[in-house]
């Protein structure tokens, strides 16, 4: 339109200025470049659009396409993510307990300081293999395909992480009953008669499929610091299966050394855990994973009454010291042994659980 005014107005005026009539075609010239320029930025913004669309939709064409590979990706992906975060916790707690020692830990780290170390232990040589030129095709599907014992739980599934833990557990458990049968050989061992009494009476009620009351198990918390059932008295065989209940390979050294370290991370969690709120401010998992940790297998429990045991333990823990720590190693007998949780898990013929 302005084009058109100024030509029109050369048409009229004749004798306007020459280098008028020179603008206009400057003019021109630059509106033709920006009209070029505006059309070339549009087919430009138009593909890049289009890039970025199918870009944002790749994933889903993989996934249609490549579904296996898809899942498996998003696994190692996820769960790298997820060691590496807890890794990088794992040292700050390390760091604070350098500092301030092992009171200074709340239950969630002292929880990560104990899963943590195993699973570095467990991982370590997939990442040293991985490390090779191309052993990673080999080592990673491998992974895959057994994740219980290449992988840490950072890379299991929902469903793999209840099968696992049930497992373990069911493993363990199955050293319940001759750990008992230890307790009980030593019955006859005890000198003082009023002990004896109650301590009987104890055994008696295990073995006929109920627990005793926390309070009576506190009253016989003497037998627990001199004979039999310190650990500086325990036999060979009873060591043994102490060891197996808590998870502790029998074959590694300084058993008794392990024991006790054991015995004062549950009193420490057991601390923390009163000290931070109780059970009523412990997630599910975090509950199950208490539960799990202390003999008693938390499949098929209500909160509630995941809640109630762990009230149960307290009790026990709270008069337990380095001295009477071998009370709270067997309290998973004293309080788990007869419990349906632990039953069912053992000798439900219908477990079908893939090991």
């Amino acid at each position: 339109m302005y084009k058109l005014l100024c030509r029109t107005f050369i048409n009229k005026n004749k004798n306007v200025l020459p280098f008028t009539h020179v603008y206009v075609q400057r003019y021109e010239i630059q509106m033709k470049k920006k009209i070029e320029k505006s059309s070339v930025s549009n087919i430009k913004k138009y593909w890049f659009n289009k890039y970025i669309d199918y870009i944002k939709n790749y994933d889903r064409l993989l996934e249609k396409n490549f579904p296996r590979t898809m899942h498996v990706y998003r696994i190692f992906s996820i769960g790298t993510k997820d060691f590496i975060l807890e890794v990088k916790k794992y040292i700050l707690v390390m760091r604070k307990q350098n500092l301030y020692g092992f009171d200074s830990l709340t239950r969630e780290e002292l929880q990560l300081n104990y899963t943590m170390r195993n699973d570095l232990i467990r991982i370590f040589p997939v990442l040293l293999i991985s490390a090779i030129p191309f052993t990673s095709y080999v080592i990673f599907p491998l992974a895959y395909y057994f994740p219980r014992y290449l992988l840490t739980s950072h890379y299991w599934t929902l469903q793999q992480k209840l099968d696992f833990m049930l497992l373990n557990h069911k493993k363990r458990l199955k050293h319940n009953r001759p750990l008992f049968r230890c307790m009980q050989a030593e019955l006859p061992n005890i000198e003082n008669q009023i002990l004896r009494a109650k301590w009987n009476d104890i055994i008696a009620c295990l073995g006929s499929g109920t627990h005793p009351h926390a309070e009576d198990i506190i009253t016989c918390c003497e037998l627990f610091t001199g004979q039999p059932y310190s650990l500086d008295h325990l036999r060979r065989k009873h060591i043994i299966e102490l060891l197996s209940i808590h998870d502790i390979p029998s074959w590694r050294p300084f058993r008794k050394h392990k024991l006790i370290e054991r015995g004062m991370l549950i009193k420490r969690m057991d601390t923390a855990i009163q000290s931070e709120g109780g059970t009523m401010e412990m997630s599910n998992e975090a509950l199950r994973w208490a539960l799990s940790f202390r003999g008693l297998s938390p499949a098929n429990m209500s909160t509630e009454s995941m809640r109630n045991w762990l009230e149960q333990w307290f009790i026990v823990s709270n008069i337990v010291n380095e001295k009477s720590i071998s009370l709270l190693l067997h309290s998973p007998i004293l309080l788990a042994y007869n419990h349906p949780s632990n039953w069912i898990l053992v000798y439900n013929r219908s477990n079908n659980i893939n090991k």
